[in-house]
């Protein structure tokens, strides 16, 4: 079975946005993403954003109607596609393109803000990301990410539950051997001059309780329009051992 899959992106770029889909998952977990970085970036008027891996487009829509200045890039030529489309008929302005995290099409220091969210476990070269990422961005611009850590406790819950016993993710969808520890992220961002460097927990488990691990079993991770119920609460804390979020500013 094929490590690491993303195909699922090309053959699935149409439920980007339906809202019973995994892959709108996306638009609630964007919610607490925020909410955690409102706390560095008060107001996102007039900022601009590079969003890395953006799939759909469904953080590059949440920022233009904040009034940043968006820019999405994603390797799935076919979900750049679905965002351009819902972007039009949202009657929003961003600018969308096709393109590889490791070599991004954009001048040094141009953007205040890039996101890397749920793409630094997939890529072929994540450190490349980061100093990518840190070359486009203009002094004190801050880096926002998020990515899965290197640990048994993420291949449980990411892989052994919610892809081969839930099949709430695509089976291969992520390769264990991809996840990456909290150390080893800071220790690359401060290689390439990264400060000011915050790693948080972004927990959907409850730090890993029984409860919350049973709720996923017996309801699964997808929302539905017409359940009332909440299906699992997401918590930033100190508990780094599956997910984590993070900021990072760049010092020169």
């Amino acid at each position: 079975m094929k490590k690491n899959n993303l195909e699922y992106y090309d053959l699935n770029s149409d439920k980007w946005w339906q809202e019973c889909e995994t892959l709108y998952l996306s638009a609630y977990l964007n919610n607490s993403r925020f909410e955690f970085f409102s706390n560095y970036v008060p107001s996102w008027k007039g900022i601009k954003v590079l969003d890395i891996g953006c799939g759909g487009g469904l953080a590059c829509e949440f920022l233009a109607k904040q009034g940043a200045n968006v820019i999405g890039i994603d390797l799935s030529l076919s979900s750049i596609e679905v965002a351009r489309e819902h972007a039009k008929k949202s009657n929003l302005k961003i600018d969308y393109q096709a393109g590889a995290a490791e070599q991004l099409p954009y001048q040094e220091n141009t953007f205040d803000i890039v996101l890397c969210f749920d793409v630094l476990e997939h890529v072929d070269d994540w450190q490349k990301v980061i100093s990518e990422a840190h070359r486009v961005l203009q002094k004190n611009g801050l880096f926002l990410f998020d990515t899965i850590n290197k640990t048994w406790q993420a291949k449980l819950v990411m892989i052994w539950l919610l892809e081969d016993i839930l099949k709430q993710i695509p089976q291969g969808f992520h390769d264990w051997h991809k996840f990456i520890k909290p150390q080893a992220i800071h220790n690359v961002m401060k290689k390439h001059d990264f400060t000011d460097i915050v790693i948080k927990g972004f927990d959907l488990t409850g730090g890993t309780s029984f409860k919350t691990l049973k709720n996923l079993v017996f309801k699964g991770l997808n929302t539905h329009r017409e359940s009332k119920a909440k299906l699992f609460e997401v918590q930033i804390s100190d508990d780094t051992s599956i997910w984590y979020i993070g900021k990072a500013v760049k010092l020169i």
